[in-house]
């Protein structure tokens, strides 16, 4: 059973969701539910339902709702949870299956733990946070009661959100929390200890003015609204800020932090095997470590387990590679990236970023499902660790990848009745919270089941679901009858693979005709999807869409589907394993072509629906669901690019999503799947016309412009031939841009004019065309016309500023910064520049970042920082080598840059090399944060 309250309240019993009618019978669950086990009185129920309205059948009434909640409970088969003790009643369920209870435990458990062992701290309480999902007793009835709650749970909450920013101060992670904690101190003004949090955030990030104006903003909002002054840990803090007290410098500061990685939260307990010791000696022996075996034996947690226990030997972190969704097997090494969060704009091939980044660090990388792209993968494998002597990697594939040095370990299916009878009664007590034990009666069925199943986990775990209805015995019976049949099929395959075949059917069978259809349709699906999706994607007239979300809802109850939650929305996945089995059904019904198809309909619709939406206030918000649906949208692209008829389609894709390869970082990838796209379709189209500018466009932002000639060429070809006059427009703004990287300002500025003023004719508002505008600006601006420059920006911020739009705005800020510095205000620029790296830091465009960075490293040695100036070029350096040329290989772009390197040189003397390599050293992250200091 599970009981949640930290959010809308919901009980689970064996069955499911026991649906609780009204916001009565959900107030006596939560009121009971907050102390359960114990008494609680009649009169406090009645409190909780009316508080002092109650009517004259108060008594009469309570007995009812309880009367009915009883057979509710019992209809789901929770017998005897609602106890009658005098003078009330009590909730008899286990305590820890109280979602408050558990939060409250993580918490204490975290405190204690965080003085010791800040990371296991932070963890505990980071699971404490997560129980949460929504507003508490939010639809229960408005008593004074549930308010009171409410607002305990609310303040709870806050504590444990204070004490887990102090526990990420601790291990170093400023750069990473601040802006929570800036988010953080808006909402609740009134709490002095977030006040603290966020300057120490801001101090340890370099930013002393910055902690010392949030102190000025906690004492205005203290005397204005509460009337008094700030206590005397926040007044302490400002004087230690002002000294640069060296006890507010992180413990260790000097330290690499060993908590960085993408590991998961364990969500169910590991049950321990033998190969786990194992592993751990091979890879403390070797390099690389590839567990085979086959699927649904275990390969992907028992890596997982393993890489939990090494963390903390690897300063630069543990990360989890999932290969699974990948359909294309070139970006491999993409994935690769993207899970390192590595963001590289240059035209360098991803292998050598990414053996640049490695080189020097201490890394474990866990490649997961390696055997359907096992070639691309042990390229990737061997040509890393011949050039990053501190990285070790283990890998998940069914077959090997023959890496030199590669040692392989074969997982064995668990031994019965040790561990196998373990992990049954585990996930048996899970899906009966309290009701499962392995007792002398059953001890034999389990094993004997366990057996039957070949150790294998995957189908234990599956065969374990249903003791909601069956017992292990008559479970037993069941899989002896579905062997039966699928012996006598004669089957050609392994022992192994036909255990697991005979429980996915058997779960299979358990589903309706509904569940078993989406079940075959979902597995098109690359990684998540949403209720959406599936309901665009997987319904017709065999599959109504208003019943997707109900068989939805079956497959996640028989746990076919695993549900995810990203930004409020509730996202679903299949284990690969499962997601296999489900292909395989949709090709025996020949029917994956066509839903592969609607797929790729769908996601094009989700791609041209962010492109309108690029020139809006959902920029943002775009940029977050172009991320999480990257997987579907590289399989979309790939089925178009790989199946005869489709290419055009595949095109069109390409070209729309240039807002995504240019606008978030993506550059290399873009140039990728355009290139692909180019060389199939080779047809006069409007489409084709979009990707040769978009591909040209790509080009000259990499510092490639030599590329942009022949592909504007051969797009105005075209565009002739059909009449396309909108890509005229277009491809004539990348040549002027080009223009004007190659240092041809006349030539830019013409190009750049006739690609305003035609975008203009025919009605075109978008964030190019913006950017259009603010590249003849900065052009203007190198020629000496400030006032023209300042005027066309001016112009670019008011539209932008009206439509909400920010990348563009951003660049439009830049040359204002630029301007103004040329006019000596260098406050104003200060400020401008700024508000630029602050909105391109949140979009992750690196161009955007090395740019302010410049400007802002010469507004310091302007103001006598040098040595300030110094670290933010050696910083700036470090990420030109993720964009490409530096400064575009532009005289015009280079000649601030030169300035203020002459300028800092002659300040600094030898002192100069050395802060420039502080600052090469640092991340991105650190340079952002040091350069708002």
């Amino acid at each position: 059973m599970i009981i949640r309250l930290l959010g809308p309240v919901e009980l689970t019993g064996p069955h499911g969701v026991v649906p609780l009618k009204g916001a009565g019978q959900r107030t006596l669950v939560a009121r009971m539910a907050v102390r359960p086990g114990e008494t609680v009185q009649r009169t406090a129920l009645v409190d909780a339902l009316w508080s002092d309205n109650a009517p004259v059948t108060a008594t009469k009434t309570l007995h009812s709702l309880l009367a009915h909640l009883r057979k509710e409970l019992r209809d789901a088969g929770l017998d005897e949870v609602i106890a009658t003790r005098d003078p009330g009643y009590a909730l008899h369920v286990p305590v820890d299956s109280v979602d408050v209870i558990k939060f409250q435990t993580l918490a204490a458990e975290g405190r204690a733990l965080t003085e010791q062992d800040p990371c296991g701290g932070a963890e505990k309480l980071r699971d404490a946070l997560a129980l949460w999902t929504g507003d508490p007793l939010a639809d229960c009835r408005p008593s004074e009661w549930a308010r009171h709650e409410a607002t305990r749970l609310g303040e709870l909450r806050l504590d444990v959100t204070e004490d887990l920013m102090f526990a990420d101060l601790t291990l170093a992670r400023h750069a990473a929390v601040v802006g929570e904690l800036a988010a953080l101190v808006e909402r609740h003004p009134f709490r002095e200890r977030l006040w603290e949090l966020f300057m120490l955030a801001l101090y340890r990030c370099g930013r002393q003015a910055d902690a010392l104006a949030a102190f000025q903003r906690a004492r205005t909002t203290m005397i204005e609204q509460l009337g008094i002054e700030p206590g005397s840990g926040l007044r302490a803090l400002e004087a230690a800020v002002l000294r640069n007290d060296p006890a507010l410098d992180p413990a260790g500061a000097s330290v690499r932090i060993t908590r960085q990685g993408n590991l998961p939260a364990e969500v169910t307990g590991f049950v321990d095997r033998p190969e786990t010791d194992d592993v751990a000696k091979l890879l403390a022996e070797h390099r690389m470590v590839t567990l085979t075996g086959v699927g649904g034996v275990g390969k992907t947690r028992l890596a997982v387990h393993i890489a939990r226990q090494l963390q903390a030997q690897f300063a630069d972190g543990v990360w989890v590679v999932e290969l699974a969704a990948l359909r294309d097997r070139a970006l491999v090494p993409h994935t690769v990236a993207e899970t390192l969060r590595i963001v590289d704009q240059t035209g360098r091939g991803l292998l050598a970023v990414l053996t640049e980044h490695l080189r020097d660090r201490e890394t474990l990388l866990v490649l997961d499902n390696c055997e359907h792209v096992v070639d691309h993968s042990a390229i990737l494998a061997d040509t890393l660790l011949r050039a990053a002597p501190g990285l070790r990697i283990i890998a998940t594939s069914r077959r090997p990848l023959r890496v030199y040095g590669e040692q392989v370990l074969a997982v064995a299916p668990m031994s019965v009745p040790h561990p196998a009878s373990t992990l049954f009664a585990q996930r048996a007590d899970a899906a009966v919270p309290g009701r499962f034990r392995i007792t002398a009666d059953n001890e034999v069925a389990v094993a004997d089941l366990c057996r039957r199943l070949d150790g294998i986990p995957l189908a234990i775990e599956l065969a374990a679901l249903r003791v909601r209805t069956l017992s292990p015995a008559q479970l037993l019976s069941r899989l002896d009858d579905r062997f039966k049949v699928l012996n006598e099929g004669g089957r050609n395959a392994l022992p192994q693979h036909q255990t697991l075949l005979a429980t996915m059917d058997w779960s299979y069978d358990l589903c309706s005709p509904r569940e078993q259809l989406l079940w075959h349709r979902a597995s098109v699906f690359a990684g998540g999807f949403d209720l959406e999706a599936a309901e665009a994607v997987c319904s017709d007239g065999q599959l109504e869409m208003d019943v997707v979300f109900d068989a939805v809802d079956g497959l996640v109850d028989k746990s076919v589907l695993l549900r995810e939650e990203r930004d409020g929305v509730a996202r679903y996945r299949l284990l690969e394993t499962v997601r296999q089995y489900g292909q395989a059904k949709l090709r025996a019904e020949g029917d994956e072509r066509q839903l592969r198809r609607r797929h790729r309909d769908w996601y094009l619709d989700i791609a041209e629906e962010g492109e309108r939406a690029w020139f809006s206030g959902e920029q943002p918000g775009t940029v977050g669901r172009m991320t999480a649906e990257r997987g579907n949208l590289r399989a979309a692209l790939e089925f178009s690019l790989t199946t005869p008829g489709e290419a055009d389609l595949g095109l069109r894709l390409a070209g729309t999503l240039w807002f995504y390869w240019v606008g978030c970082g993506r550059l290399a990838e873009g140039r990728h799947w355009l290139n692909w796209a180019l060389s199939l379709d080779t047809e006069p189209s409007e489409a084709r016309c979009k990707a040769m500018w978009v591909s040209a466009y790509v080009a000259t932002l990499q510092g490639n412009t030599s590329a942009v000639p022949s592909l504007v060429r051969q797009c105005n070809t075209d565009a002739a031939l059909l009449g396309d006059e909108h890509s005229v427009a277009y491809a004539r703004y990348v040549m002027g841009a080009a223009a004007v990287f190659e240092d041809d300002l006349e030539q830019g500025a013409e190009l750049l004019q006739q690609a305003y003023r035609r975008h203009v004719e025919l009605g075109h508002l978008d964030s190019n065309v913006i950017m259009s505008r603010v590249a003849l600006a900065m052009t203007v601006a190198f020629r000496g016309r400030l006032d023209e420059a300042e005027q066309l920006c001016a112009d670019a911020r008011r539209e932008c500023e009206e439509y909400g739009e920010q990348w563009a705005l951003a660049y439009a800020l830049y040359v204002l910064a630029f301007v103004a510095t040329a006019r000596g205000d260098v406050e104003g620029a200060r400020t401008l520049a700024l508000e630029s790296l602050r909105i391109k830091e949140r979009f992750d465009d690196l161009l955007g970042i090395a740019l302010a960075v410049e400007l802002l490293a010469l507004l310091a040695v302007l103001t006598g920082k040098a040595d300030l100036a110094a670290l933010l070029l050696g910083g700036a350096d470090r990420v030109w080598r993720s964009v490409g040329l530096p400064l575009f290989g532009s005289a015009n772009f280079a000649s601030a840059h030169e300035q203020c390197v002459a300028l800092a040189r002659h300040a600094l003397g030898d002192g100069y090399e050395a802060a420039f390599a502080r600052g090469s050293g640092m991340t991105t992250a650190q340079v952002v944060a040091r350069a708002q200091s």
